[in-house]
Formats: C-alpha cells, structure tokens, sequence
C-alpha cells in the first residue's frame, strides 16, 4: 500500500478547488471539504484491521485491498455518507451528488495509488464485476509498512518514491483552486 501520508495528501489535495463551491459551503466550512476528502482517501485501509479482527482468509474478497478498495463499494458507502452530511442542512440533491462525486474521487485515489506499489495483493477495482486483483505495469511506489514502527524503519525509501505524485497533486489541486477563485471574482 502507499502510506496513510500519501493518501491523505492525494485525496485532500484534488478537493482543494471545492472550497469555493458555492453549493458545499453552506454544508460544511471550506477548510473541512478537503479534510474529509483526504479521511476518505485514507478509510480504504481500515479493511486490514477489520480483517484481523474478523480473522479473514487470506485471499479472500474481504482481506486487504478487495471490496473495501472497490470503487463500487466506495461510492455506495460514500454516498450513504453524502446523504446524511446533507439530509440535516437542507437535502438538496444537487449537494449531495457533488459530495458523493467529489468525495468518491478522492476515495478512488486510494485503489489507484496502491496499484502502483510493488508490493503486497493486488486491488480489487472491478468488484463486484470481477474478484481479480489487479496492478498498473509500472510499479514505482514501494510498499509502505502496515504497522507504524515498521513505518519509519522504511519511511524515507516510502516517502521518496511516493514524493511525484505527492507533489503532482498538490500542484494539479492548488492549480485548479487558483484558477477556480479566478473564474469567481
């Protein structure tokens, strides 16, 4: 897997541009639309502890990186969450299709990075169509521990070889965001 880091970086950083929306803003204050879009681009990985706790067979669709890292079942989760974010404050359509949209994104972000590590089991993205795990041919993520001791025994390597696109999605989200707050004034 990418690094609980990473994750959150990648996921926040997409929903920079929507803390200018016009329609999220009454919902939640604008700082928090990222938050959250990064939460949830780092929830995925809370199918390791579920299984444990379960005490899943390995390989199985419920161990790491299957359902949980589908985005099927990230959007049907998601936009249960989109619904009740939104049910309290009003409950206008419109509102809660862009949070589940947005926030859904930056969820996928999560299966998408950790096809690019070289490690671990593949991603399940194509559940419930599919329960082939599934890697992108260029692999240049190292895996990142689970355990956060072991984290930082590998962190510099991790954090190195996820720094690109750290970096690409920060650039790719403040971009959009300044040239959003252009289109408004």
């Amino acid at each position: 897997m990418a690094s609980a880091i990473t994750h959150f970086i990648v996921g926040s950083a997409l929903l920079l541009p929507l803390m200018e929306s016009r329609l999220l803003r009454p919902v939640l204050p604008a700082w928090c639309i990222p938050v959250v879009g990064g939460i949830l681009a780092v929830a995925p990985d809370l199918d390791t502890y579920a299984a444990r706790a379960l005490d899943v067979s390995r390989g199985g669709i419920w161990t790491h990186r299957g359902v949980v890292h589908s985005p099927f079942f990230l959007l049907l989760v998601i936009g249960a969450l989109a619904a009740v974010a939104v049910i309290g404050r009003g409950g206008d359509w419109r509102v809660w299709a862009l949070f589940t949209a947005a926030w859904t994104g930056a969820a996928i972000t999560h299966p998408l990075l950790d096809m690019l590590t070289d490690g671990g089991a593949g991603v399940m993205l194509f559940f419930p169509f599919s329960t082939e795990r599934c890697f992108f041919p260029w692999r240049p993520i190292r895996v990142s521990p689970l355990g956060v001791f072991r984290f930082f025994s590998r962190a510099g390597e991790v954090l190195r070889s996820e720094a690109p696109f750290d970096l690409a999605a920060m650039a790719a989200g403040v971009l959009a965001w300044i040239a959003r707050r252009g289109a408004l004034d």
